[in-house]
């Protein structure tokens, strides 16, 4: 659940003033079609901005860090469990926050590691190439307060071709 603040409201309350007055201003036109296509215009000008304020507006008011994290590997289910603790840093609750998982397989070629992987559709026909990176989107947390933690777990399934990959982890609360 997205959680507005009072400045989510009161752009709403804004953009809404906004429109009225757009609609307002078009309402002397005569033509019936021009003014259809008018109020419809302010109606999209006010949409598309009001969206882009609130996910403006949410990218600075809902702060959070994720503390820690430490991942170990389940070798009875071919997975990694990454554990962390997420903390609001901000003044509002959050009311979910979701980490994405970017797991990195460094292959050795030669001494040197190697992050490139040749496209599928570059390899004509070749079932033996094999991605080198993995993401996934997981949900972390949901409901947390101003200045409080929590703590998360995450279930990920370990490609078996993976020998020693790197772990990056990003956070994005809403």
């Amino acid at each position: 659940m997205i959680y507005m603040t009072f400045f989510h409201w009161m752009v709403v309350a804004i953009f809404a003033v906004l429109f009225f007055m757009l609609v307002i201003l078009s309402s002397s036109e005569k033509n019936p079609k021009t003014l259809i296509s008018m109020i419809f215009s302010s109606f999209l000008l006010v949409v598309v901005g009001t969206a882009f304020s609130l996910f403006a507006l949410d990218k600075y008011t809902k702060e959070a860090k994720l503390l820690s994290s430490s991942k170990t590997r389940d070798y009875s289910n071919e997975s990694v469990i990454i554990r962390g603790k997420i903390k609001n840093i901000g003044k509002f609750k959050i009311g979910y926050c979701n980490v994405e998982v970017r797991m990195i397989n460094a292959r050795k070629r030669g001494g040197k590691i190697s992050y490139f992987t040749p496209s599928k559709s570059l390899s004509f026909g070749s079932k033996d190439v094999k991605g080198n990176v993995v993401e996934e989107e997981f949900l972390a947390i949901k409901n947390l307060e101003p200045k409080k933690s929590k703590n998360f777990k995450i279930v990920m399934s370990f490609p078996p071709h993976f020998a020693n990959p790197n772990y990056k982890l990003k956070l994005f609360c809403h």
